[in-house]
């Protein structure tokens, strides 16, 4: 799982693993696998609809740590949960970022816990890895906000052509764990390219 030509270290990185509800869901779980295999630490969030795909228990299984699903929860040690947690994060990693996720996140709009995180990490280094069926992916507005989120510095990570959910095979399908993970490295290692610079 672990990029073939490591540069950063990975043990001392902190991810904000945000998963909403595409059903590549399940491919978060084996990222998230394969980040914690490389000794990296992680905080996951978890829409709703992703709850319903995938269960919260096997991301707190895998790495160690609560799974955070709503704004409003009770019981949290954090006072502002959604901006303690951009705060702790070294790069937030929204896999997979559906069309309402990526509309969201493009346009401003805070609803639920992971598009208000969204809303608060802008100045942080973020990769986007979309799923989503290929018409979907092609229609306009979708294009329109995923050129929106690059301008605002955003990263995006795919999507790649495979089986879609449908079960056509077209341009939709959310890269690969080992693809996401390589796709941070170069992130950050671009992130630290500017700051040397400046």
């Amino acid at each position: 799982m672990k990029p073939k030509e490591i540069k950063i270290n990975f043990e001392q990185l902190k991810v904000l693993l945000c998963v909403s509800g595409g059903i590549a869901a399940y491919k978060s779980v084996e990222l998230a696998s394969g980040l914690v295999a490389a000794g990296t630490s992680i905080k996951t969030v978890m829409t709703n609809s992703a709850c319903k795909l995938v269960g919260p228990k096997s991301f707190e299984a895998i790495t160690k740590s609560q799974v955070y699903t709503d704004l409003w929860e009770l019981g949290v040690p954090e006072s502002i949960k959604h901006i303690s947690l951009v705060e702790w994060a070294d790069i937030i990693v929204v896999a997979p970022a559906t069309a309402n996720i990526i509309g969201k996140f493009a346009n401003g709009i805070s609803d639920d816990l992971l598009s208000t995180i969204l809303c608060v990490c802008w100045s942080k280094p973020i990769l986007l890895a979309p799923a989503m069926n290929v018409e979907m992916w092609n229609n306009p507005a979708v294009q329109r906000n995923v050129s929106a989120l690059k301008k605002m510095g955003s990263e995006i990570v795919g999507p790649g052509k495979g089986r879609l959910a449908c079960g056509i095979i077209a341009e939709g399908r959310m890269s690969e764990p080992d693809e996401i993970i390589e796709a941070i490295e170069k992130l950050l290692l671009k992130v630290d390219g500017k700051k040397e610079t400046q």
